[in-house]
């Protein structure tokens, strides 16, 4: 009798070790109908957004859900997750990350499969510029499936959040929502075959604070400005002060530039902030032409007319820069 059961025995522990195998390489769904997978993401923090890298550091917690019922295993049971099938996802735009839980799943009831994973890592995404300072960014977190179609699996969105406070300085983030659709990537297109890969997207906004820079740039700028006006009250007959003053406004404003770039996105085209910073910086040339010119004709005996151009240039040029600071910074 005992020589009998061994033999059973055997072939069960072995037939429950196939059809486990079959479980992990099969979807719980005939063919014809996708599989159904739920996504949670939580956003625990955002920790930086880097203007260089064009990259942003998050930390959240993944949830995905699924029915299978062919996982014959009571409520609570905890298996691997290599060891039952899974939708095989990857974390598209990831540079890096690090996973703080086991790859485990837990069976719930209704033959719900649940796993649930916590990111802590850095993702690309493409940043624009040239409404900077006041440019509000996409940041995206994407879920991608390279292992099935979008006839096989598809995407659904379940509790999806945000902390309301996070440690990032700088910026306001606020969520936009999910989207669900399919990935078509060029690089395994060919031979006139196009294929799609189930898509999740977790979208949310980052807009800058606009205080810093206000204190940081607009305000220092502002003061050589107003520095370069010092020619326009200075008598046109004194040379040498008409011409340090001016000289010495060109050059402040160009050491502060330079102090800027640690401040400005390095990018090839100019953005806004840019286009008001050129303004500034041909209001200060303007007024080194104008002691030029103002100072040229006091030589030349001409100093009433001289006196004109800066009377006149009194108020033309803080017309001017009010017309900057409104079309950059108010309207």
């Amino acid at each position: 009798m005992l020589k009998l059961f061994v033999p059973i025995l055997a072939l069960f522990f072995i037939g429950n070790i196939l059809g486990q195998r079959n479980v992990a390489g099969t979807r719980p769904d005939p063919e014809g109908i996708p599989t159904k997978v739920h996504i949670g993401l939580y956003i625990i923090d955002i920790e930086s957004i880097d203007n260089i890298r064009q990259n942003f550091t998050a930390d959240f917690v993944m949830v995905m859900k699924w029915v299978d019922p062919r996982i014959s295993a009571p409520v609570g049971t905890r298996l691997k997750l290599k060891e039952v099938w899974n939708p095989d996802v990857i974390l598209y735009n990831l540079r890096e990350a690090d996973m703080k839980m086991e790859e485990v799943v837990t069976v719930f009831p209704g033959d719900t499969i649940d796993y649930i994973q916590r990111y802590n890592g850095t993702f690309s995404t493409f940043l624009d510029f040239r409404e900077f300072p006041f440019d509000k960014q996409i940041l995206p977190i994407t879920v991608v499936s390279f292992t099935y179609s979008p006839e096989d699996l598809v995407f659904a969105a379940n509790r999806i959040g945000i902390e309301d406070r996070l440690s990032i300085s700088g910026w306001d983030i606020k969520p936009i929502g999910e989207e669900i659709g399919t990935f078509d990537p060029q690089f395994v297109q060919g031979g006139g075959i196009k294929l799609s890969f189930p898509r999740f997207d977790y979208i949310f906004e980052a807009s800058r604070h606009l205080n810093y820079y206000w204190w940081k740039v607009v305000a220092p700028l502002a003061l050589i400005v107003f520095l370069s006006w010092a020619v326009f009250y200075i008598d046109p007959s004194q040379v040498g002060p008409q011409i340090g003053v001016s000289a010495t406004s060109i050059l402040t404003l160009i050491a502060f530039l330079l102090r800027l770039e640690s401040i400005l996105p390095p990018v090839s085209y100019l953005t806004q902030m840019d286009y008001f910073i050129y303004s500034a910086l041909v209001l200060v040339f303007l007024a080194y032409v104008e002691a030029l010119v103002s100072t040229t004709n006091a030589l030349r005996g001409k100093k009433e007319f001289a006196k004109k151009i800066d009377l006149i240039s009194r108020f033309v040029y803080p017309v001017l820069f009010l017309i900057i600071m409104l079309y950059f910074w108010i309207l």
